[in-house]
């Protein structure tokens, strides 16, 4: 409605400047007015000209005055391309991060989705290894309680065992030759042999200890006519663990139980390296002791020294005597003297040094001397 009142309006405007225009120019050319010096025909286009002129003037004035998008056409028209030109690359920019945006969209959708497909998986893993602890779980609860029952029928058989064993124990309590565990013979065997180098060396044991059991009161098998019984298996074992070692080994045949006059003889073998256990002068044992008055508790005192080397002797691998546990020799000379350098010393301690006489392997016999130092307080 405001924009055909504007048009009315300047179309009236225009008319009516262009009737005075033109009534002037009349006037002017009937008057035979001259303007500038001109003829008053010229003067009268001259009128009119003015008149056109100043109508669109007052045109461009009114609709600049009363419309901004005139005047925005009119002055700002450069502005506007400008500011068009900013929007037109602000737009091009804006749709390039929109591009990018919707790429990076496009490539998180795909991340997820993959996200999903392994959240899927994990949760199939994760169902069929709770089923298979579930399983697990049961399958150990069934295996406790078979422990259980097991372990309860093991001590029903311990209990058997035990009762069986007094009974044997009883039984064979008689005239018995070899104890259990009792040495029958031993001997040296070189580690690295040929098979049937070590099957020589250990004929010759089991005949040396066949003959001894013989002469002990063993009696020989009336159906195999041995009088030694042992595992072919162990002897087979025995032959492969010297020949692949690289020690000299000490082969000692033992009483796998106790043996009563009559029967043969269960045994079984044990090895062990044979080594330097002590060299000559070495000192195995150091004990200080106060000076004892009386020969006979001075003698006790020794003889306790004595046993804690002995035992010190089999703790380092010297084999024992069978029967006695014994593995020192001490003259009964050294033994005197020391008594008597102990009940006649002057000083209030008196140190004594077990010394070993020779050099001492594992076989023995490990022979030893005793030496007495007073101690200057």
């Amino acid at each position: 409605m405001y924009s055909i009142i504007l048009i009315v309006t300047l179309i009236l405007v225009s008319g009516v400047i262009a009737y005075i225009g033109d009534l002037t120019g009349f006037r002017i050319g009937k008057k035979k007015i001259s303007i500038f010096g001109l003829r008053p025909h010229r003067t009268a286009v001259f009128v009119t000209i003015i008149t056109g002129i100043v109508i669109s003037i007052i045109t461009i004035s009114i609709l600049s005055i009363l419309s901004y998008d005139v005047r925005t056409a009119l002055f700002g028209l450069d502005e506007l391309r400008e500011r068009q030109y900013e929007l037109t690359r602000e737009i091009q920019q804006r749709n390039k991060q929109l591009s990018e945006t919707q790429e990076e969209l496009v490539a998180k959708t795909e991340d997820l989705e993959k996200l999903e497909e392994e959240f899927q998986q994990l949760n199939t893993q994760i169902e069929l290894q709770t089923d298979q602890l579930q399983s697990l779980l049961e399958i150990k609860e069934k295996l406790t309680e078979e422990r259980d029952s097991l372990q309860e029928e093991i001590s029903e058989l311990e209990e058997t065992v035990r009762g069986l064993y007094t009974g044997i124990s009883w039984l064979r309590s008689g005239d018995i030759i070899l104890d259990q565990g009792e040495e029958i013979t031993m001997t040296i065997i070189q580690g690295g042999m040929t098979e049937e180098e070590i099957e020589q060396e250990l004929m010759r044991l089991l005949n040396q200890a066949t003959r001894k059991v013989l002469e002990m009161g063993a009696e020989r098998d009336e159906e195999s006519g041995q009088v030694l019984i042992i595992s072919r298996k162990e002897y087979e074992d025995l032959i492969q663990k010297i020949e692949q070692s690289e020690s000299e080994l000490v082969v000692r045949l033992l009483a796998s139980m106790n043996v009563i006059k009559g029967e043969v003889v269960l045994a079984d073998f044990s090895t062990l390296e044979n080594k330097l256990v002590f060299e000559q002068n070495e000192v195995v044992l150091v004990e200080k002791i106060p000076v004892i008055n009386d020969p006979a508790e001075a003698e006790d005192t020794l003889f306790s020294i004595l046993r804690k080397v002995n035992l010190k002797a089999v703790q380092e691998g010297i084999i024992p005597e069978s029967g006695t546990s014994l593995v020192g020799t001490i003259s009964a000379v050294n033994l005197f003297e020391m008594v008597r350098d102990i009940v006649q010393s002057e000083s209030s301690m008196i140190q004594i040094k077990v010394v070993a006489l020779d050099d001492t392997w594992t076989t023995g016999p490990f022979k030893v001397r005793m030496e007495a130092e007073e101690i200057v307080q």
